[in-house]
């Protein structure tokens, strides 16, 4: 018989991950001309720079480039991003996400509802057609879970809320 885990706070959980994060925090939400915006999303917020938090060599490790965690309906929301202004590869991006949610699901301890959320920002008014269905018909694992990526366009006024569709 398992022992029932007591769930932590969301906002216990924010905390924490705030206090570890420190001074690696997102100051830019731009990343090669591609910008995300956080309006319309939940004030209680906080925005890792996955570069600045561990640095690496591009060739040797994929990664995203920031991880927003917030809190939405009484659970920890985590989203790692890839920015990406000129053309997508989704192969490229699939990898990139996937070690987001890798990082997210160090962070975040296992007792806390979670609702991750992978989201590519692109540039481009239209991701070609191959990249699109390939990015479709992908997802990256979170905790044995299969995720869709998320799409949305660089540079739009609450172009990452429309594309999480929490408030």
């Amino acid at each position: 018989m398992e022992k029932a885990v007591a769930l932590v706070n969301p906002r216990d959980a924010l905390n924490q991950i705030r206090r570890w994060i420190g001074g690696r925090v997102a100051t830019s939400y731009t990343r090669n001309g591609c910008r995300v915006s956080l309006a319309d999303l939940p004030r209680e917020r906080v925005v890792l720079d996955v570069d600045l938090a561990f640095p690496t060599d591009i060739a040797v490790k994929a990664q995203c480039d920031l991880i927003l965690f917030c809190i939405a309906q009484d659970c920890l929301v985590a989203v790692p991003m890839e920015l990406k202004q000129g053309e997508v590869d989704a192969s490229d991006v699939v990898k990139q996400l996937q070690e987001g949610t890798r990082v997210v699901s160090q962070l975040v301890p296992r007792n806390v509802k979670t609702n991750c959320i992978p989201v590519l920002v692109h540039g481009s008014k239209r991701v070609q057609r191959r990249q699109n269905e390939k990015l479709k018909r992908s997802s990256v694992n979170f905790r044995g879970a299969k995720l869709p990526i998320q799409t949305t366009r660089c540079g739009f006024e609450g172009n990452l809320a429309r594309a999480l569709n929490i408030k």
